[in-house]
């Protein structure tokens, strides 16, 4: 039994998080895994300048668990993907996030609770919508990615191939949440870019803009597949 009070379907992977939190927290823990699973998918699609220093992110983090322990992380990832593949619709990283009372009330954090996300899902995906060449999505506070995945889900009723036709731009001031959505959109096959920071005082642009500035972005590997470096 997990000692973290979390429903059912999560007690697996809790454990297996709980299992590295010896001499550290439980969100320090979270926070390595996330960042790990991130970097991992990232530096498939990345070169030069970012994959160095996504290796060696990567490094300073698996250095501080033991070679036992670092087996660990693969079998995290690999249960998140056995998750996802046996339920896609659902916030997944985000509930998991506020099961774990890691949300932080200097940032306002609240994830919006799934199924009020398909309500407004549901409102907007219309028939107008669906023909449209692009459906761009734009979420300014992503957490998990709820809203995104909702919407999703929505257009996958209207029989929608959103893997091609959608391009998703999302954005969050937290760091670890901004990865949370990255890992979550990258599994379910979206074509997304990911910023991390302020929405409000420092929106996202375009790819190239975003490029030039050095802001902090995460780019889907559909994002590059699909070729929108120049679409979003």
């Amino acid at each position: 039994m997990a000692k973290t009070n979390v429903s059912s379907e999560y007690r697996e992977v809790v454990k297996m998080f709980e299992s590295l939190s010896g001499s550290k927290s439980l969100w320090q823990v979270y926070s390595d895994v996330i960042e790990c699973i991130a970097l991992s998918i990232q530096n498939q699609w990345c070169f030069g300048k970012r994959w160095k220093e996504n290796e060696k992110a990567y490094k300073i983090i698996i250095d501080k668990y033991s070679e036992e322990e670092r087996f660990v992380i693969p079998k995290i990832y690999a249960k998140i993907v056995k998750m996802l593949e046996d339920n896609p619709w659902r916030d997944l990283l985000g509930e998991l996030y506020m099961q774990l009372n890691m949300g932080s009330d200097a940032l306002g954090q609240f994830f919006t609770p799934y199924h009020v996300c398909q309500a407004m899902a549901n409102v907007v995906v219309d028939d107008e919508l669906i023909n449209k060449e692009y459906i761009k999505i734009n979420e300014p506070s992503c957490g998990g990615g709820a809203n995104v995945i909702a919407t999703l889900e929505a257009l996958h009723k209207k029989g929608v191939n959103w893997q091609q036709k959608c391009l998703v731009v999302c954005q969050d001031l937290s760091h670890i949440t901004a990865l949370m959505c990255y890992i979550v959109l990258s599994m379910l096959g979206v074509a997304a870019v990911i910023k991390v920071g302020d929405t409000l005082m420092h929106p996202y642009t375009n790819y190239k803009e975003e490029m030039r500035k050095g802001s902090e972005i995460w780019t889907t590997p559909l994002f590059h597949i699909n070729n929108c470096y120049n679409k979003i």
